[in-house]
């Protein structure tokens, strides 16, 4: 008993500057400007904090990258595409965290009365995507399932808004983009998707947590791992209770209800337990890239995640659903 009591104090004296390291800390975030932070706030996760978070918005994950790279953030969230770059351009940065959207819910769109009403039909169209991203990736994909090459269309390399735009307008005339955008389109553009222009057995829909691997090693890190935990346990709340979480997303990102519910039941983002079989992914993708020529050399992305962190957030994701009936 003696023995136990002392190796006790011992864990617990171990422990201890973690969680007074915290109270003092600041970790500054990167956020795509999306369900994410809105998730943390509605479920109240981001209540009683034991260190300071300090939250930048970015429109897509390129500027969270460069940001994370230039060492202005700590940590960010963003798709598991655009991490390919950084990484391979030595940024010392990880993944210690992973979600995963419903791969349908990234999609080719196209105007309507456009005549794309197959894949076939995609030859000789002008086609937005957003170079090396979610885009990008489906595009290429979704010619080799057509049997079409690359060359057989031509790629305009956009942002999402002005995707958005140039399919509205007719300067291209398709477009692939992911939710919110999707729904979007879908509702106030009346755009159309595309038959069999959707994600699923092309795309993984994993996004990362990325963090610096200086903040990994620093008093920062216990902040990290409660940031995962709080993260998975505020994405399971917005599966569970979509009407106050469409809600929510409709009054702090200023969009139209129909649009955050369409988007919502479209996404079903799903925390997921952070283990080598999301490195399998990655690897996947960053292989295919290669061999489109998207990427300038091969990527070996077995160093470019540190699993550690994640334990607690995990257990939140390994554990089943249990439904409940939301307040009117």
């Amino acid at each position: 008993m003696k023995t136990r009591t002392r190796l006790a104090i011992m864990l617990l004296a171990l422990a201890a500057p973690l969680v007074q390291a915290a109270d003092n800390v600041t970790l500054r975030l990167g956020d795509v400007k999306g369900d994410r932070l809105v998730a943390l706030k509605a479920s109240g996760e981001l209540e009683n904090l034991p260190y300071h978070l300090q939250v930048s918005s970015f429109d897509s994950g390129a500027p969270v990258q460069e940001a994370l790279n230039a060492g202005a953030l700590d940590v960010g969230f963003t798709g598991d595409l655009p991490f390919l770059y950084v990484y391979a351009a030595g940024a010392p940065v990880k993944a210690v965290g992973a979600w995963q959207n419903n791969p349908d819910s990234i999609a080719l769109l196209s105007r309507p009365g456009s005549g794309i009403d197959s894949l076939a039909a995609l030859k000789g169209k002008r086609i937005a995507v957003n170079r090396g991203g979610w885009g990008h990736y489906l595009v290429l994909g979704l010619l080799k399932r057509a049997g079409l090459k690359p060359s057989d269309v031509t790629l305009r390399f956009l942002g999402p808004a002005d995707g958005r735009a140039a399919l509205s307008s007719g300067s291209v005339d398709a477009w692939a983009p992911w939710e919110p955008y999707l729904s979007s389109a879908l509702i106030l553009d009346h755009a159309q998707r595309v038959p069999d222009g959707g994600g699923k057995g092309i795309m993984s829909g994993y996004s990362f947590v990325l963090a610096r691997e200086d903040a990994i090693h620093s008093d920062k890190r216990a902040a990290i791992s409660d940031l995962l935990t709080r993260l998975a346990r505020a994405q399971r709340w917005a599966l569970l209770h979509p009407q106050q979480f469409s809600a929510a997303l409709a009054t702090e990102l200023h969009m139209p209800r129909s649009v955050t519910e369409a988007w919502t039941d479209s996404a079903r983002v799903t925390p997921v337990v952070f283990t080598s079989r999301v490195q399998q992914a990655l690897q996947h993708s960053a292989d295919v890239f290669f061999q489109e020529k998207v990427l300038p050399r091969h990527v070996d992305v077995s160093n470019a995640f540190d699993y550690s962190l994640a334990t607690a957030a995990n257990n939140i994701a390994a554990t089943p659903l249990t439904p409940v009936k939301e307040q009117p």
